[in-house]
């Protein structure tokens, strides 16, 4: 099976969803915790937002460095930092020491630390056929949605460990703590495993900068990809979360059923664009599927009752997720494998900041302007982004479009 992927390509794929799925229950108790053990909630929000902001500095700093120190080094580096900040938690209750080691470990978002899973797909790119790397960025997104999703009803244990063991709020936390240094321990097992062939040739690096075909196309992606983050900001799980339950009164099971609802859509979906993309094109696939879905966002808020809305917001995951395998594949394919690293790091830089931005503004528009605004806003930048995406870059062929001529 996978017959055309290599064994370090089999390795990675391993390895997300252990990732994914401990990433996924934290995020959700996280903040719970924290507050449980002293940290006000305005804090909190300052506490994830820095982790973001730590995990864009090491993402940056990934980018540059990884082929000089060695790509495997980096991912033990950044899987051991993830052990150690579930091991902290675990044994430790002190809120200054706990808020530290969440920042630096970026604690409490869905995905894990940012930098791995950069470092992930540039070897991952580097590990299939041209004509086949879509496809297995699709098959790593449809596992790390499922492994989310999965993560998601996995952090319920807490109520079992507090209901049947009899055991205390904090101490039931702590215990999901070890299970996850435990997962992310497995991980770091399995980056010990790859091979040289996840590295670049050293000469390479050190002799070539980024071409200057590289920086035009890179400048201009990491603009675009930033007006989509800032979009995407907008309507963030939380944010939309909070809206049906203000305009509709539902209570958190009908909200999580419409949530796990669109995780399912966006994880048939992967898949769904990587058949599309090798017959219309990486391009047009995220642009097709991505722009009606962003004119789906924009009519949430219209629509006359609970049934609609919620079934144009699901209905719309079966698109709005397909641009994320096309995406990556898009941007590795198009610059040389020495550039990967660099440029991995400089696109996930202004993409990581605005993406930071857009909840904070969201959040002033839904108290104070309209709480269904932010539909509106996150519509259009992404629309927007879309026909840009689209006029800028439809003439640039990744290696295995331009040899079938498509």
């Amino acid at each position: 099976m996978l017959g055309w992927l290599s064994r370090d390509g089999k390795t990675l794929l391993t390895v997300r969803p252990l990732q994914s799925f401990s990433a996924s229950f934290v995020s959700i108790f996280i903040a719970v915790y924290l507050n449980l053990i002293g940290v006000p909630l305005w804090q909190i929000g300052v506490v994830l937002t820095a982790g973001l902001l730590a995990s864009t500095i090491f993402n940056t700093a990934a980018g540059f460095l990884a082929d000089r120190m060695g790509r495997r080094r980096m991912l033990i580096f950044f899987g051991l930092l993830t052990v150690f900040s579930g091991v902290v938690f675990a044994t430790l209750t002190n809120p200054i020491i706990l808020v530290l080691v969440a920042v630096v470990s970026s604690l409490g978002y869905r995905g894990g630390l940012g930098p791995a899973q950069t470092l992930e797909r540039v070897i991952l790119a580097q590990s299939c056929p041209d004509e086949r790397r879509t496809r297995m960025y699709a098959i790593r997104s449809t596992l790390n949605s499922a492994a989310v999703s999965a993560g998601s009803l996995f952090a319920g244990l807490v109520v079992v460990l507090q209901s049947r063991f009899g055991l205390a709020p904090g101490a039931s936390y702590r215990w999901m703590f070890w299970i996850y240094a435990l997962l992310n321990g497995v991980a770091v097992v399995l980056y010990l495993l790859l091979s040289e062939a996840a590295e670049v040739e050293q000469a390479r690096v050190e002799a070539l900068p980024l071409s200057p075909e590289t920086r035009k196309n890179v400048t201009k992606l990491s603009l675009l990809f930033s007006v989509d983050s800032l979009g995407g900001g907008f309507v963030t799980h939380s944010l939309v979360s909070y809206w049906f339950f203000d305009r509709f009164g539902l209570d958190m099971d009908a909200i999580g059923l419409i949530f796990a609802s669109s995780s399912f859509l966006a994880a048939l979906s992967f898949m769904l664009a990587a058949w599309i993309s090798e017959r219309i094109g990486l391009i047009n696939t995220m642009v097709y599927s991505h722009l009606p879905a962003n004119l789906m966002t924009m009519s949430i808020p219209w629509m006359p009752n609970l049934s609609a809305s919620s079934s144009i917001y699901v209905g719309r995951s079966l698109l709005a997720q397909m641009d994320v395998p096309t995406r990556q594949s898009y941007v590795m394919a198009i610059v040389e494998p020495e550039e990967r690293s660099r440029v991995a790091g400089i696109i996930n830089l202004p993409r990581s900041l605005t993406s930071a931005l857009g909840p904070s503004i969201a959040g002033f528009m839904m108290q104070f302007l309209g709480s269904s605004l932010p539909f509106l806003f996150a519509g259009g930048l992404k629309a927007a982004y879309d026909l840009a995406l689209y006029f800028m870059f439809r003439n640039v062929k990744p290696p295995e479009e331009s040899v079938n001529g498509s």
